[in-house]
């Protein structure tokens, strides 16, 4: 009678649960699981770029920009027209040691807004295609592109 007791109050011996063994087993097939799903993200946090350093670099090249653009308001700069010339390399640029940019300032035509052609100061097509570009060793390059008109 003792053992149809012990039955219907859940002591019987064969009812007691998990083993130590079968815990142990249980936790290094989930570490293993768990490195391994780890050494994924590892990996790609290790090739992404710091967002910190992604903003700099455009606000640097967005800086460049919008001189770039108020020159083109200003009288002595042709009043209304991009003109090509190079604004010059800053390497590096002030104040950012770690960060270098450079200014590329084309004519295009309508149909090929990426394809110099070559025209003299101001465009003569009426496009200019302004490229800046802000390179730093960590974050690698960040380009910011914009094509003006002359209307």
């Amino acid at each position: 009678m003792r053992k149809s007791e012990d039955r219907r109050q859940g002591t019987d011996k064969r009812e007691g649960g998990f083993s130590l063994i079968e815990i142990i087993i249980t936790l290094v097939v989930l570490s293993i699981a768990a490195v391994g799903v780890l050494s994924v993200f590892t990996s790609g946090i290790k090739g992404s770029a710091d967002p910190l350093l992604m903003n700099q670099g455009l606000q640097l090249a967005q800086e460049k920009m919008d001189i770039i653009m108020g020159d083109r308001m200003n009288s002595a700069r042709g009043f209304g027209y991009i003109i090509p010339v190079n604004y010059g390399a800053e390497n590096p640029v002030t104040g950012f040691a770690n960060y270098n940019r450079g200014t590329t300032i084309i004519c295009v035509n309508a149909g090929a807004l990426n394809t110099d052609n070559t025209q003299a100061p101001p465009c003569a097509s009426g496009y200019t295609h302004v490229t800046v570009t802000v390179t730093d060793a960590a974050l690698g390059s960040v380009s910011m592109d914009t094509v003006v008109t002359n209307y």
